[in-house]
């Protein structure tokens, strides 16, 4: 499998004992595409594989290219300013939006506004500028 998104577990080939987990959530993503799944909350102690999953359920719903447009942002447990949050929030949607929809994985990469809106225009998608 390939890793879109860097996976904290580092080699994929140790992410194991999940399976039953895992279906479950892509049963979960099946059901958002008709419209029947509700929000879901994944709660547990720290260091429990919580984002483990997480990455990995991102790189199958990359890899598949489906409906689904899959997003992953990590929240980090530091004082931070709420516009810096926002920012770093908006800039993560939208390189992982422009990667997915253009399936330029080099889009991971880009850090700031002028990247993200040279990229929509190279991408042709117009929409996204105004909004960037």
């Amino acid at each position: 499998m390939q890793n879109f998104l860097k996976e904290k577990i580092g080699n994929p080939a140790l992410f194991t004992g999940r399976k039953k987990e895992l279906n479950n959530l892509l049963h979960w993503v099946d059901g958002i595409k008709t419209e029947t799944s509700k929000s879901k909350a994944i709660i547990s102690r720290r260091k429990t594989g919580k984002s483990a999953v997480m990455q990995r359920l991102f790189n199958i719903l990359f890899a598949q290219n489906g409906q689904v447009i899959p997003f992953y942002f990590e929240i980090r447990e530091t004082s931070q300013w709420i516009a810096d949050f926002a920012k770093k929030f908006f800039i993560t949607f939208i390189r992982q939006y422009l990667a997915f929809k253009s399936r330029n994985v080099s889009y991971f990469k880009f850090e700031n506004y002028h990247q993200l809106i040279q990229a929509a225009k190279k991408e042709n998608f117009e929409y996204l500028i105004d909004h960037i």
